[in-house]
């Protein structure tokens, strides 16, 4: 028995649907535990499928969610702050009460290849979470995830996509990045649980194939769309800076900032410039380009820009 979290998140969506599409795992195999108790996908509630409710951010919620469970599929929690490797040991530690002896985890590819470092500010809870992981006494899987594709417009100093005006594009630092679709490495995944016992003491990046810089996917952005995008590299200071004088972010998420400019140290730092086959291996097939999913990427109205989860914690 395994059970699955994040199962209304992107990444543990398409996970789900494709174990239930491919017939990965029978209905009686696995289990999912929600926030809240509850499922968004109809076709789990019309397969069965259990559901238990369990809140990283509220340990007490917890302490019997994972009875009965072999492993524990543990989405990380939807922030880019520290505090989420907190919420992460409680699930850590509430599994292993519980009897789990297995955890498959979800990372980022930043940190180069093996990822134990890095420069990005949204990387340092993960960095901790598989290192308390490892030292747990658990089996353990790591599955680290490339940047979304959908996400290059915050990478592009919060591009605007729904104006069509010229623009100016302000950041840090650049450098060659993997970038992968979501769908694909939910896809990868779902498949990666299908057969999660191959996985013990494995560590799979799932990388888009190609490398773009950021001025590499806005020329594609340029070229798509026409409009006139000039980028300005200055620095972390200046860009910072530039970005709470144009007040680019609300005031509230201004606090963020350097935590975003991190992620471009990191990229021209070459934490990125790699591209592993296991994501084309997995699916049995090519992965999307960006220029493959440019009218989904490069059109306001599906693409809106996501600042949701900078809550300023660097």
């Amino acid at each position: 028995m395994i059970f699955l979290t994040g199962t209304s998140g992107g990444i543990g969506g398409a996970a789900l649907e494709t174990i239930l599409d491919h017939k990965l795992l029978h209905p009686n195999e696995f289990s999912i535990s929600s926030w809240n108790g509850q499922t968004k996908s109809q076709k789990a509630t019309e397969a069965g499928v259990q559901v238990r409710r369990g809140d990283f951010t509220k340990p007490e919620t917890l302490v019997h969610t994972f009875d009965g469970a072999e492993a524990l599929f543990l989405v990380s929690h939807p922030s880019v702050g520290e505090e989420r490797f907190i919420y992460h040991r409680n699930a850590i530690d509430a599994a292993k009460k519980s009897g789990v002896k297995h955890i498959i985890y979800t990372s980022l590819t930043f940190g180069g290849l093996d990822g134990e470092h890095s420069l990005g500010g949204v990387a340092q809870a993960h960095v901790r979470t598989v290192a308390y992981l490892k030292a747990s006494g658990l089996k353990w899987t790591i599955i680290r995830y490339a940047t979304f594709q959908h996400l290059w417009n915050n990478f592009a100093g919060f591009l605007r996509l729904e104006k069509d005006s010229d623009a100016e594009v302000v950041i840090p630092n650049d450098g060659p990045n993997h970038w992968a679709h979501r769908a694909d490495m939910g896809e990868a995944t779902g498949r990666i649980l299908g057969n999660w016992r191959s996985y013990e003491e494995k560590t799979i990046c799932l990388t888009g194939p190609e490398l773009l810089t950021i001025s590499d996917v806005i020329q594609l952005y340029r070229d798509y769309t026409g409009r006139k995008v000039n980028v300005k590299i200055v620095g972390t200071e200046s860009a910072i800076e530039y970005h709470k004088q144009h007040k680019t972010l609300p005031p509230e998420q201004e606090d963020f900032l350097p935590n975003w400019a991190s992620w471009h140290g990191a990229l021209a730092e070459g934490e990125m410039n790699f591209i592993d086959p296991a994501l084309e291996n997995l699916l049995g097939r090519k992965p999307k380009t960006v220029k493959d999913l440019a009218h989904i990427l490069f059109a306001a109205e599906t693409n809106e820009l996501d600042t949701t989860d900078f809550n300023g914690v660097a």
